[in-house]
Parts: structure tokens; C-alpha cells; sequence
């Protein structure tokens, strides 16, 4: 079979460097299918997976090869379970936990309105103490009591009461200005922090590829999670590898790309890999199939 697809690749005319370009598919093990030795992939879970990107990428069938050399291949110590499809999530959700709860920001505003409460029925008792009070002078007390000169304490109090409601209209007033002043810097507040909020989408699916886009955002970084079995290898816009090896369940790495334009993830299981760019996590937009090539450009805040 080695010989087969390496002949195919002589024939479409592409060295090892420019099939490991369009495979995603390090020069070593492109190597190791053509000499046979699968002992050198990263598991036997993934020749398969390589071998058919290296058929789709120079013009073979791969289902033709396997059929043609199943004798050749490793097959994998257990059978691979299909999972099922990942339920669709808000896009622009964020981890558990990130985010405060809706109620927990109305707790103190209900203990001020309680209190308030406290206050108004307090004041309407004593009000009602004191009418009870007056009830029981009796007539005669009353009408014996010295009267008294009250027109200019009425004219008083009528001057008091103007100056106090001009007062009170001019409180109001300004009152409105600040509630008007506040409103319109929280609705502002609100709309820069709108603008600011990154925009990851995916822009291309070609093939197991699919390429995303990273804007608005003052920092690129990336964190995964395991939830089964899965090799991953992380490369960069000039195909260094940044990080390479198999996890299992409950494994998470964290990375810091903020000085990368590009970052290429080849992931051999995505049923079993979280990504999560800035606490957001990514949609794959491909849900029928485990291997995926998943590229994220990013474009640096200004």
C-alpha cells in the first residue's frame, strides 16, 4: 500500500513538504505510511484517519484502499463508540461560573425596598398612635383652652410651605437631570462594552478543515478540555509545532497566543476536545466527523 499511495504522489507531482501543506500531516509519519510502519503514529486509532487524508490529497479512493490492503492497516484494540452529535449552545456563551447569576444582582435592590417598606409602615403606626391620643381630650378641655393668635403663624407656615415646595420642584429638577445624565452614561457604558465584545465565526469550511475568525479582542488564548480519549497537535502560521501529544479524559491544557496570527489545531478525536478562545467556547461546525483540522486566525485589537 506504501508504495502505492507514494507513487500516486510522484505522479501529481508533490514532494513530502508540500503534501505535509496540504495534509496538516507531519513529514514523519506522511513517511511511515509510505514505508508501511504505522508503528510510528501517534496511536493506532489515527492511521486510518491519515492515511485517508493522504488518499483524498492525491487523487485516490480511500475506501477502495482500505478494502484493497485491510490486511495492511492496524486495527484499533477496541471499537470506537459513535457519540452522538454535540447539542447546539449560545455562541456567545461563556464557561459556567464566568457569569453572575440575574438574581444575585436583584438581592440587594429587594432588601432596600423591604426596608423602605419597614420605614412607611413604621411612620403610618405612629401616625395612628397620635390621632388616638387626640380623640381622648375631651370637648370641654378643648373649649376651655385659651385661644390663640394663629393668623400670622398661618401666613408663616403658608410662606414656609411655598419656599419649601419651590424647593422641593427646584430637588426634583435636578434630580431628573441626574437620573436623565445617569441613564444616558449607563446607555453609553452599555454600548461600549457591545462594541468591545470579540467576534469569533467561522469563515471557510473546506473539506475536515474549517477556518475561523478571531476579532476585537486584546488577547488570544486558548484553553482545552478532554472528555475522552484524543492526540492533538498545535502548529502555527510557519508550521512549527507548538505542542503535540495524547490526552485522555479530564486532561486541560492552557495556552497564551497573543502574538500569533495563526494557530492550526489538528485534532484526532473533536467529540472528545473543548476549545475555548478567550472563556468562549467553539462551535465546530462540522458534527459528522472526529478528525478536523480547526484553523484560527487572529486579528490583534487595535
Amino acid at each position: 500500500m506504501g508504495v502505492r499511495l507514494k507513487t500516486a504522489r510522484e505522479e501529481a507531482g508533490f514532494s513530502l513538504d508540500e503534501l505535509q501543506q496540504r495534509t496538516k500531516i507531519q513529514k514523519r509519519y506522511l513517511q511511515a505510511i509510505e514505508e508501511g510502519d504505522f508503528s510510528k503514529m501517534p496511536g493506532e486509532f489515527y492511521a486510518r484517519a491519515f492515511v485517508k487524508r493522504y488518499c483524498e490529497a492525491v487523487g485516490l479512493q480511500p475506501d477502495l484502499i482500505f478494502e484493497e490492503h485491510e490486511n495492511e492497516l492496524p486495527k484499533p484494540k477496541a471499537e470506537k463508540q459513535d457519540l452522538p452529535p454535540r447539542t447546539e449552545k449560545d455562541k456567545t456563551a461563556s464557561r459556567p461560573g464566568k457569569r453572575k447569576s440575574k438574581m444575585a444582582s436583584l438581592v440587594p435592590s429587594i432588601v432596600v425596598l423591604l426596608f423602605l417598606i419597614g420605614i412607611i409602615a413604621g411612620v403610618w403606626f405612629v401616625q395612628q398612635g397620635g390621632t388616638g391620643d387626640n380623640d381622648a381630650v375631651s370637648r370641654d378641655e378643648q373649649q376651655n383652652s385659651p385661644s390663640v393668635e394663629i393668623t400670622d403663624d398661618l401666613n408663616n407656615e403658608n410662606e414656609d410651605g411655598e419656599g419649601n415646595n419651590a424647593e422641593e420642584n427646584n430637588n426634583n429638577n435636578e434630580n431628573n437631570e441626574n437620573n436623565e445624565n445617569g441613564e444616558n452614561n449607563a446607555n453609553n457604558d452599555n454600548n461600549e462594552n457591545e462594541s468591545e465584545e470579540q467576534e469569533l465565526s467561522a469563515e471557510d469550511v473546506d473539506g475536515s478543515t474549517t477556518t475561523y475568525s478571531l476579532s476585537q479582542a486584546d488577547d488570544f488564548t486558548i484553553d482545552l478540555e478532554f472528555t475522552a480519549d484524543s492526540w492533538i497537535n498545535v502548529s502555527n502560521a510557519d508550521d512549527e509545532d507548538l505542542h503535540e501529544s495524547t490526552h485522555s479524559d479530564g486532561d486541560e491544557i492552557s495556552f497564551d497566543f497573543s502574538g500569533e496570527s495563526e494557530i492550526i489545531f489538528n485534532i484526532g478525536n473533536t467529540y472528545g476536545t473543548e476549545i475555548y478562545v478567550n472563556d468562549e467556547l467553539l462551535e465546530y461546525e462540522r458534527d459528522d466527523t472526529d478528525h478536523q483540522y480547526i484553523v484560527i486566525q487572529y486579528e490583534e485589537s487595535s
